[in-house]
């Protein structure tokens, strides 16, 4: 029960409000754990509740608040030079998730979000140059880079972060995107030395849901990412019907567009975003959000319920026609030893 009233807690914070008796060594600590204490920093301030949070609240919060806006100050820095570096040899990065919220932010907003990485997409046939004029200015691969649909990492010792490389996003058999398809419905914006691409809200909002739902598997593990609900809820605050209409189409499979449904109906009934009832029908969804808020309540039958979800007929089914797409390993339903070992861990940094 303590953690469901603690994220009730950093949940009625990140709304302005502020709760009779709060347990705040509890809603900090959840606030860490999700990644999220420069958001609720910043919420508070924007809702002129900040003064009235007590002495040591207020000086811990302020502090991350003064530290994540010195370093999205670095990560927006070292992105602009490496898109200027790029820029040079013809080529537009495309910025993706928490990067594409950065650059799209008002300077009085960037603190407010706290990033992993600077994600960028290249087009397939620059993939291999990009890395190469990276590698100029003291960037190192983690490891060799061989094929463009396979993102790599790329870091320097004096960086706040390491940039994630991509030439594409999703998967056929769901949701599939190229550098061309994101160009194509996104708008440029000019940084102060270099130009770069962001993708539509209605993209952005769709790969985020791919991220978490699919590509790290929060929809079978039943996981909530408070990080990325926030980041939805702006990049849809000015969505009307059409908006959601399109990302509804773009789940056409019947697997993806469960988890997409399971993660809107989250970030309707915790953050009380306005997202249409008609998007987030379905007994799957209801059930698959009913068991998150049970985990939280219960961490323990995480792994009990997991395993369960893999004997899904709809996870099974989608499983297969990922195999056959990608054309090996095709007799193949269960994880490998390794992912089976990703997916059972209990704590993991920004999920709760």
């Amino acid at each position: 029960m303590a953690r469901r009233d603690d994220l009730r807690g950093l949940l009625a914070y990140l709304r302005g409000d502020m709760p009779a008796a709060p347990d705040w060594t509890g809603v900090i600590a959840l606030a860490n754990k999700a990644l999220c204490s420069p958001a609720l920093a910043a919420r508070l301030i924007e809702s002129g509740q900040f003064s009235l949070l007590p002495t040591d609240v207020r000086t811990f919060l302020k502090d991350i608040h003064r530290r994540n806006k010195e370093r999205n100050r670095r990560l927006l820095a070292q992105l602009d030079e490496a898109a200027a570096i790029l820029n040079a040899i013809d080529v537009r990065p495309i910025l993706l998730k928490g990067t594409a919220w950065l650059a799209a932010a008002e300077p009085t907003r960037r603190a407010a979000r706290l990033l992993a990485d600077i994600d960028l997409m290249v087009a397939p046939q620059h993939f291999f140059a990009v890395i190469d004029q990276l590698a100029r200015i003291g960037y190192t691969l983690d490891h060799q880079a061989l094929r463009t649909d396979v993102p790599v990492v790329l870091s320097r010792a004096q960086d706040a972060a390491t940039i994630d490389l991509h030439s594409e996003y999703g998967s056929s058999g769901t949701v599939f995107y190229d550098h061309h398809r994101l160009t194509a419905g996104g708008t440029t914006v000019d940084l102060p030395g270099s130009r770069v691409n962001l993708p539509s809200s209605v993209d952005s909002i769709a790969i985020l849901l791919l991220h978490d739902q699919l590509k790290g598997r929060d929809y079978l593990r039943g996981r909530i990412d408070l990080r990325h609900l926030l980041d939805i809820q702006d990049f849809a605050e000015s969505f009307g019907d059409e908006e959601w209409r399109e990302l509804d189409r773009l789940f056409a499979n019947p697997y993806a567009r469960d988890a997409m449904r399971t993660q809107l109906l989250t970030a309707r009934n915790l953050l009380g975003i306005d997202i249409p009832g008609w998007l987030v029908r379905g007994m799957r969804a209801r059930i698959q959000y009913g068991r998150r808020l049970f985990q939280l309540r219960w961490p323990q039958t995480a792994a009990a319920l997991t395993l369960l979800s893999m004997l899904d007929p709809a996870y099974l089914s989608a499983r297969r026609a990922f195999r056959r797409a990608k054309a090996k390993e095709a007799g193949r339903f269960l994880p490998r030893r390794t992912s089976m070992e990703r997916l059972l861990v209990r704590n993991e940094l920004g999920k709760i």
